[in-house]
């Protein structure tokens, strides 16, 4: 797997290595699920060819790039492929372990998951159409997370994955529930986004580095107050994602999704990208000394929490969904306790790699056995699995035998994975819990969720192998959804294949070890530091983390078996989103009948007391803003000055006529002047503008006058409030312009860092470009004509455009117009009688 090493530069400096093969490895999966597009409907079986080719060519590519390249280091990113410039974002890779292993998880797994969706939706063409590309464009979205070197490409994947998974989860778009269920996913892996788009920023800018691998490399300043935000705030995004307490609720929920969705998404790939990204940033952020205490915190409350409430749950996938929920947290927490550090420089952490790859070895069989049990036998809840060992129907004796291994695995029994990924976790426990006591409350909530685990796998075994049916009188009948086929093989190999892994591993570590080992970037410390032990060897060496283990076996059974904690229960949090959603519709209903009175005067208010409030707020910041501007020359043009006077007293009089064509005159006199102004300070092309805009304005005003009936006699309001409010804007507005004129000018000035505004750069583009803008200039000399069809073209077509609706919707409402269009329907309609005498042939 590590292959060569990479290539060396006449420097001796490591080459970055060339990012194409995983460039075709990222994109390849939403390539081959757009293609299945241009099949016709009924060709499902090329269908299925071309979109497992996807992530197949994923895999393909990841070996070709590891193989010559080999696995790089945290601090070793590939070449960068340009593509914001201005944004200093790039197309960089970084094919480290874990990028590697995730990558490999990701597309590995998602070539089982399209087998199995030909399985589950089996003659339902329209329905695999629709659902191969939305399932590639999730799998590339995936692999540019965990394959990412900038952060703000992170980023960017990290939506792609919440926008896809939308539409995956709110699949049955007829089903108002399903619908809200992946509302509330995708609002709160959104908000997630947010605060890891604003923990990215800050971190960025507080470094300096925008990429994961210069990050590793130069590390961060532990007592810097902006780097611990910008980890808070990426633990955040961490946490809505992997469905960490208080944002798990929406894992459960999305359980509304096929079952292919939820193996995939929910148990391998898209609830791990924040267990990824915590691994991610723990070489960066792991001495911090918040790290320890918040991600730990976190992580042991989901674990604990999620372990409870799925031994009080009946419905399959739900039960999953919490034994998800809670080996997340136990993830999440592990990694917090990759932030304690012992006296000789080791982490407490070990093979974490491998711990997440056991996860994914029995969830996603125990999901893909629930649809298979939904599909063929009409089975979805756990009483209804009742002597499932002794029914007849096809299929059923064999998925019996994988849910029992995989419940198995779940429990962490010996001869698994995950025996030793418990063990691995428990010892990390123990070692960290060294000075620092109250980390053994973590070991003893970690002994406990061990216990639930192993008491939901008593449960599913114990119903399994019962004789007696658990269908209470009154509950409907299981009824599958078909019957078998040539493809309900594919409901239980690709769950029988990745179980079997969890014993091939447990039973032969050597291959586990030859895999895995080149990818983990924990692998020599802690316990089995040398690799996964065989099977014997934990209980020839005891200590304190096997005697957690079978405390947590003997207390699982015991739970398992008994008759406590079997009624089904509702999680308390399934009430904070519908209420958290309520409360914000309660909120903007109330907000916008307040603000949005339809009285224009109230607009005009909030507008002018929120501009007063900005500039004192900003003038309490900062006091030379209220001194007067060196070099003010009032007096320097004395027609301006003029011009600029019957401005202001044309506004004065305005409101004090009463007549409206002397309003509308007095208007027209402002305009006039203001095109003076235009006139005097040299903007010619303005000044026309201007001349057309209020000649054509006043004669439009005084056309319209005629039309409208005389004004109601209104009551005087008092003006004192309104005249206070007009001259404190009027003074506070003239103070700006004069404030910003006097910037603009000192800019000018030798030294002024006049070249670096926009307003320099669009004086130096006007006419000739320059390498910026690859010589190409807007070859023009006024500069407000170029900025408005060049710079901004697009805006100023938008406007255009806005206009002509306007008019055109004018138009039509013209009374004009719909008098003549009656008048043409009614000729339609009711044609007139030929007079007699006027016929043909008269």
């Amino acid at each position: 797997m590590s292959g060569p090493s990479r290539a060396s530069d006449h420097t001796g400096a490591m080459a970055p290595a060339d990012p194409a093969f995983l460039l075709v490895a990222i994109g390849a999966p939403v390539v081959a699920g757009l293609a299945t597009l241009l099949l016709p409907r009924r060709r499902t079986a090329l269908r299925v060819l071309l979109a497992t080719a996807g992530p197949g060519m994923s895999v393909l590519f990841l070996g070709l790039h590891l193989d010559r390249h080999g696995v790089a280091s945290n601090s070793t990113g590939t070449e960068a492929v340009s593509w914001i410039p201005s944004l200093h974002l790039d197309l960089g890779f970084l094919a480290d372990g874990l990028g590697a292993f995730f990558a490999l998880l990701v597309a590995g797994v998602g070539v089982l998951v399209v087998l199995y969706a030909r399985a589950h939706f089996g003659d339902d063409a329209s329905s695999l159409a629709r659902f191969l590309p939305l399932l590639g464009f999730f799998t590339t979205a995936m692999l540019g997370v965990v394959l990412a070197d900038h952060l703000l490409l992170t980023v960017v994947f990290w939506e792609a994955t919440s926008i896809s998974s939308f539409f995956l989860i709110g699949w049955n778009r007829e089903d108002g529930a399903a619908v809200q269920r992946a509302l509330q996913a995708f609002v709160t892996t959104g908000m997630g986004g947010l605060s890891l788009l604003g923990g990215v920023l800050l971190l960025g800018d507080a470094t300096g580095a925008w990429r994961w691998s210069e990050l590793a490399a130069s590390g961060v300043e532990a007592s810097n107050g902006r780097v611990t935000a910008a980890v808070v705030l990426v633990v955040v995004g961490a946490a809505a994602k992997s469905a960490q307490w208080p944002f798990h609720d929406w894992l459960p929920g999305a359980m509304a999704a096929p079952t292919p969705v939820s193996a995939y998404l929910h148990s391998a790939t898209m609830v791990k990208a924040g267990v990824f990204l915590l691994g991610r940033v723990l070489p960066v952020a792991g001495a911090l000394a918040l790290w320890l205490p918040l991600v730990v915190a976190v992580g042991a409350v989901t674990m604990l929490l999620g372990a409870a409430l799925a031994l009080r749950q009946h419905d399959l996938k739900r039960l999953f969904a919490y034994t998800t929920v809670s080996q997340l947290g136990l993830l999440t927490c592990m990694y917090g306790l990759g932030g304690a550090v012992d006296d000789h420089g080791h982490a407490a952490i070990g093979w974490d790699l491998g711990q997440i790859a056991s996860h994914a070895l029995y969830k996603a069989p125990l999901f893909l056995v629930a649809g298979a049990l939904a599909v063929l036998l009409g089975v979805r809840r756990l009483p209804e699995l009742y002597g499932l060992w002794r029914r007849r129907e096809s299929g059923a004796r064999v998925l019996a035998v994988v849910l029992l291994a995989a419940a198995y695995a779940l429990a962490g029994g010996p001869g698994t994975v995950n025996f030793v990924a418990k063990e691995l976790f428990f010892d990390a426990v123990v070692h960290a819990a060294d000075g620092r006591p109250l980390l053994v409350v973590v070991g003893l909530m970690a002994v406990a969720t061990a216990a639930c685990n192993v008491a939901v796998a008593v449960r599913i075994a114990a119903n399994a192998l019962g004789r007696r049916s658990g269908i209470r009188a009154g509950d409907p009948p299981a009824v599958p959804v078909r019957a078998p086929d040539r493809w309900t093989v594919a409901l239980w190999l690709p769950a029988a294949g990745l179980v079997l892994l969890q014993f091939v591993g447990g039973l032969v570590p050597t291959l586990w070890n030859a895999a895995f080992r080149p990818l983990e970037s924990h692998a020599g410390t802690g316990v089995f530091a040398d690799g996964l032990p065989w099977v014997w060897e934990p209980f020839l060496h005891p200590g304190t983390a096997l005697l957690m283990s079978l405390v947590a076996i003997a207390g699982g059974i015991g739970l398992g078996l008994s008759g406590r904690w079997r009624d089904e229960v509702v999680d308390v949090h399934d009430r904070l989103y519908p209420g958290a959603y309520r409360a914000v519709l309660r909120g903007g209903h109330r907000a916008f009948h307040t603000l949005q009175t339809g009285h224009l005067q109230h607009y005009l208010v909030i507008m002018f007391v929120m501009l007063l409030g900005s500039f004192v707020w900003a003038a309490w910041i900062d006091p030379s803003l209220l001194e007067v501007p060196d070099g003010l020359a009032p007096f320097e043009s004395v027609t301006g000055l003029l011009l600029g006077a019957l401005v202001c007293a044309s506004a004065i009089v305005l409101p004090v006529v009463t007549e409206r064509v002397v309003r509308v005159l007095v208007l027209g006199a402002s305009g006039f002047a203001v095109v003076g102004l235009y006139l005097v300070y040299q903007a010619p092309d303005l000044a026309l503008t201007q001349l057309m805009f209020e000649i054509i304005s006043v004669i439009l005003f005084l056309l319209v006058l005629r039309l409208l009936p005389r004004p109601d006699r209104r009551p005087r309001v008092n003006p004192g409030p309104r005249l206070a409010l007009a001259v404190l804007v009027g003074v506070t507005v003239g103070w700006m312009t004069l404030l910003a004129g006097s910037a603009a000018d000192q800019r000018r000035e030798p030294g002024g860092g006049h070249e670096e505004t926009l307003g320099a750069f669009f004086e130096a583009h006007s006419d000739h470009g320059s390498e910026l803008t690859d010589g190409r200039g807007g070859e023009g000399h006024n500069v407000v004509n170029v900025i408005l069809v060049d710079f901004r073209g697009f805006d100023t077509l938008g406007e255009i455009t806005v206009l002509a609706t306007a008019a055109l919707g004018v138009w039509s409402m013209l009374p004009g117009r719909g008098r003549q269009r009656e008048d043409e329907d009614a000729d339609e309609s009711d044609p007139q009688p030929v007079p007699l005498g006027e016929g043909a042939g008269s």
